[in-house]
């Protein structure tokens, strides 16, 4: 993008960084979604130069804490944030909450995204909506959504204010909709509301996908139908627009394939009945094309890793054994609950010749590593993949979350890409039926 005269810079410094990266995200014309990657320095310290065609809502999002800042961008604008992390408490898993200190331009705008943002994913729980008609909900909901519009008129910048007008606009109906989503009731009000909607607008996407997901909800497959051959059909039967089909119905096969299920096939088969573009046919071909060979009982692909001492291996080497494998990292919290159940899990099976159990970290920071496993000191052996997440591991076999547990067999066979945790109640007896 070319640089603007006007343009201007937020400057940062994150406490206690612990590396991953720091993105800033936004949307463009068209619906079209920008990214923009912050060099960071060790000390958590970095400079993004603000340029963009005009004002707008971004987010500034960190991978490793998996949380985002809500930022309004302008030409010109001079800003400086200190942020620090918190852990929710009473949170099981690796939840987080953004601490910033916000000067210079545009403060007012940050604050106010900032308790937006509380008031939309705090201020209406289900626990609530539970004890409400629909008409009582929205009355009081339209209410609410005025308070807010009343505090953003105090705002200074008037470009702001027209985007966030709208944003509270196209957020009502999303609202209003979570209605389908309390305790199951009819209520009549709510259904000539939702069946008022034209479904077929392209313009009105997310509004279409809660229409879904609220129909299978009151006409739901048949206990010996297949789940997503009757989503696909019924997509059929609720649209007519041809575009909105497609669209869902690739983005719901998309994601099923990459699971690898046993009736890819039959789903696959359906999804080329009911979807028209021969364009979305051939990407999808190349999808089921290669999940078909990662389908239990397929051969698994191999790839490459390192030992504590930087000797090379690959899971080809265990072939004569089942191979159960955590795919972790130091900085997910998450995947270090599980260490003291590996460790119980292993020493269940030390005296039995049949599994090997690997853990196979993908830190950046191999120091960091090395320092975790000189403090806890694993019986099992340990590898680390340096390319992380761009490794032959996680690309071949879709790894873009952690934890995550594959289980091969002895012959090199695949069994499972998505195996039980080892804290789970049942994973001696899921490793048994696999290694008799």
């Amino acid at each position: 993008m070319a640089k603007n005269q006007d343009s201007g810079y937020i400057r940062g410094r994150i406490y206690d960084f612990v590396g991953g990266n720091v993105t800033v995200i936004y949307y463009v014309g068209g619906g079209v979604k920008m990214i923009d990657t912050l060099q960071v320095s060790d000390v958590g310290e970095f400079v993004y130069n603000v340029d963009v065609e005009k004002p707008i809502r971004a987010f500034l999002s960190f991978e490793k804490y998996a949380c985002f800042v809500a930022l309004f961008l302008e030409n010109g604008m001079k800003a400086d944030l200190t942020i620090s992390f918190h852990k929710e408490k009473n949170e099981e898993d690796d939840a987080y909450v953004p601490e910033v200190n916000y000067v210079g331009d545009n403060a007012d705008c940050f604050c106010f995204m900032k308790e937006f943002d509380r008031w939309q994913y705090d201020a209406w729980p289900f626990e609530m909506l539970d004890t409400m008609s629909f008409a009582e909900y929205r009355e009081a909901y339209l209410e609410d959504v005025d308070r807010v519009k009343s505090n953003l008129v105090k705002i200074k910048s008037l470009a702001f204010k027209r985007m966030m007008m709208d944003v509270i606009d196209q957020f009502i109906p999303v609202y209003l909709f979570r209605h389908a989503w309390s305790k199951p009731r009819e209520d009549a009000d709510f259904v000539r509301w939702v069946e008022a909607f034209d479904r077929n607008d392209p313009d009105n996407m997310e509004m279409a996908e809660r229409y879904v997901r609220w129909y299978l909800q009151r006409h739901p497959a048949g206990k010996e139908q297949n789940r997503v051959v009757y989503h696909l059909n019924a997509l059929t039967q609720i649209f007519t627009n041809q575009e909105i089909i497609n669209d869902m119905a690739n983005s719901l096969v998309d994601y099923y394939l990459k699971q690898a299920p046993k009736d890819m096939t039959e789903v696959f088969e359906v999804y080329k009945r009911v979807s028209t573009d021969t364009v979305d046919h051939s990407e999808m071909q190349k999808v089921y094309d290669h999940y078909i060979n990662m389908m239990p009982g397929a051969p698994a692909i191999d790839f490459e890793m390192t030992d504590v001492n930087g000797k090379k291996c690959h899971l080809s080497d265990f072939k004569g054994k089942a191979v159960y494998i955590d795919v972790w990292a130091t900085w997910c919290g998450p995947c270090c609950m599980e260490i003291p159940y590996m460790e119980k899990l292993v020493k269940h099976y030390a005296k039995n010749k049949k599994i090997e159990f690997l853990s196979i970290s993908l830190d950046e920071n191999q120091k960091k590593w090395k320092k975790k496993l000189a403090a806890d000191k694993p019986e099992w052996k340990q590898f680390i993949c340096p390319d992380n997440f761009q490794s032959t591991l996680c690309q071949e076999y879709d790894i873009d979350g952690i934890p995550r547990f594959l289980f091969f067999d002895k012959k090199g066979r695949i069994i499972s890409l998505d195996a039980p945790r080892p804290s789970s109640s049942k994973i001696i007896e899921y490793i048994n039926q696999h290694i008799k």
